[in-house]
């Protein structure tokens, strides 16, 4: 079999099939192939990761990445170096400027990219402009026409329901409403910091499939009640199907309520950097999809499960399961390689509260779609 690549000696975990071991992995053109027990001389390099993992590479659900249209936004590109091959923009653009977003940004980017559409028309415009989220001012024809023309791109509409920007759940009842009478498979996706309603009363809204993002923060109405449980309409929405994203940020994150939350037994669906521009490659806070996965296998979460939070779990909510987030036969060569190494990390909150992890995922190489995109000076030297 010819082929261009192969990895071999890396302890190779894919969340989405279950493996965990050492093997090899081999690239043909754009995609992952499967040897089948058969010699081959890759064309391009034969690649020796051992004493590293190699992972599908990872996949950040809950970005900004409309760097030419707004003023919190990152390049897309800017996350390849972390092992990052697919993310998500979190309603950075609106039905205003969605098609500027994907041509500008998402189109020219090595990164898979799909994106909610904010309901306010103009998008996250800058850190200090709010967001009109009266349903009166929701602009129904043209978001239903830019839907049309995106449908496998866009992943629904997102919206703010924070104290400051609504002062009650009535626009995202009104989002709702809206994705349901476009049809087609419109999701939701809802910020809940700060809410002005209880986080119940946010996620009996919420249909299966639609997104329950900072579902960790710790301002206000949290997901864990004083009693240390979780509330019960939070725990019915996951039983429909709603999923709960982590989504970090800066604020968006509370240390008592997740550890609560674990406690009760109640793991994210989606790990999420929410990465803007003042959080990318500054720490405390987030920093990049490994730093911050460091921190959940700091709070008592295994790597596997930890992977599949930010493999698998976010390609399936993104319509790719199979393609993306997998190291299967058939799938995108979008591959990761990590060295695991013994490294202090300060984790903070947004009251400052802190976690030290010792472990940290270090970016070896990134490889999407079969191509090589980023190699550490230490690594694959001949």
């Amino acid at each position: 079999m010819k082929v261009d690549y192969i990895i071999r000696n890396g302890r190779v975990m894919d969340p989405l099939t279950g493996v965990d071991e050492v093997r090899d992995v081999a690239v043909c053109g754009s995609r992952i192939v499967d040897l089948g027990g058969e010699i081959a001389e890759p064309r391009w390099a034969e690649i020796d990761a051992a004493g590293c993992i190699v992972t599908p590479g990872l996949i950040d659900f809950h970005t900004h990445l409309y760097h030419e249209g707004s003023g919190i936004c990152i390049r897309p590109d800017f996350m390849l170096p972390y092992g990052t091959t697919a993310a998500v923009d979190a309603g950075s653009a609106g039905c205003a400027n969605m098609r500027a977003f994907f041509h500008t940004a998402a189109d020219p980017s090595a990164v898979k990219i799909k994106a909610y559409m904010t309901v306010f028309s103009g998008g996250q415009i800058d850190g200090n402009i709010i967001e009109d989220f009266s349903p009166s001012k929701f602009n129904e024809a043209l978001i239903r026409r830019v839907y049309e023309k995106f449908p496998h791109r866009i992943l629904g509409l997102k919206i703010r329901i924070s104290k400051g920007v609504v002062e009650d759940a009535e626009p995202l009842r009104a989002t709702v409403a809206l994705a349901d009478k476009i049809g087609g498979g419109m999701g939701v996706c809802v910020h809940t910091t700060n809410s002005p309603v209880p986080a119940g009363e946010i996620a009996d809204m919420l249909r299966p499939g639609d997104v329950f993002c900072h579902c960790f923060q710790g301002a206000g109405n949290t997901i864990v009640g004083s009693d240390g449980k979780i509330d019960p309409a939070v725990l019915a929405a996951r039983e429909r199907g709603v999923i709960f994203d982590a989504a970090n940020g800066r604020g968006n994150f509370g240390f008592k309520a997740a550890l609560a939350a674990l406690d009760a037994g109640f793991l994210p669906d989606i790990i999420s950097t929410d990465l803007t521009n003042d959080k990318f490659n500054m720490p405390y806070y987030c920093k990049n999809l490994p730093t911050l996965m460091s921190k959940y296998l700091a709070m008592g979460l295994d790597l596997m499960t930890v992977l599949r939070c930010v493999t698998s779990a976010p390609a399936k909510v993104m319509g790719m399961e199979g393609k993306i987030g997998t190291l299967k036969a058939g799938a995108y060569a979008d591959i990761a390689i990590f060295k695991e190494k013994d490294i202090r990390v300060v984790h903070r909150d947004f009251q400052n509260d802190e976690l030290v992890s010792d472990k940290l995922l270090v970016p070896q190489l990134t490889m999407a779609s079969g191509e090589i995109l980023y190699c550490s000076n230490e690594f694959y030297n001949g």
